[in-house]
């Protein structure tokens, strides 16, 4: 069976992101994703110039999908229970298994200064977007409870709670729904 050449470059930007979120960019090397996908080297470099090139692709993909699962719910992410909304729903794809940002950009941040200096600005411009995303949905669920300037500093401390959970998550499967952990953590700031 002949493939069409979108099927295989598609074929390597997935298996790569599998590789990478389960290994991590370093961890992965070019004979591992040669393996996995079953493609020479020469087939590998028609599609891509180097594996940073690749890595590359595979974060602007997550990144895309994060921005656009965020878009998709935007006219749902109103009002005070904007945050409870988003952070079950993350919680529910990075747990299902199914949705690989999670674990896929956590492993890439803790590569970060090892990453090609595009790799690095894609996770810098990601974290920023994330950053004021979660600051915005505060804003939505709390109101005017809490002094603006410490709405930031509230931002970070749940983008951590969730990088470390997923994090977390890899070498310790929880015994309790993570579902519960956002509600007490939520029911505490709301």
């Amino acid at each position: 069976m002949v493939r069409h050449p979108t099927d295989t470059r598609d074929r390597i930007v997935q298996t790569a992101r599998n590789l990478f979120s389960s290994y991590g960019f370093g961890g992965t090397s070019l004979h591992d994703i040669l393996s996995a996908v079953g493609i020479t080297k020469g087939a590998f470099y028609h599609y891509f110039k180097s594996k940073e090139a690749l890595g590359e692709i595979v974060l602007d993909q997550a990144v895309a999908e994060h921005h656009h699962a965020a878009q998709a719910l935007q006219e749902e992410l109103v009002g005070p229970d904007s945050l409870r909304r988003w952070l079950t729903l993350i919680t529910e794809q990075n747990t299902s298994g199914q949705w690989l940002n999670g674990r896929l950009l956590t492993r890439m941040t803790i590569e970060c200064l090892q990453l090609s200096p595009g790799m690095q600005s894609r996770l810098r411009t990601f974290w920023r977007w994330y950053q004021n995303f979660y600051e915005t949905l505060l804003r939505r669920s709390l109101g005017a409870t809490f002094a603006h300037e410490q709405i930031p500093v509230l931002a970070r401390h749940l983008i951590c709670s969730q990088f470390g959970a997923i994090w977390l998550d890899r070498c310790v499967r929880p015994k309790d729904d993570p579902r519960r952990a956002i509600a007490m953590l939520l029911d505490s700031l709301l």
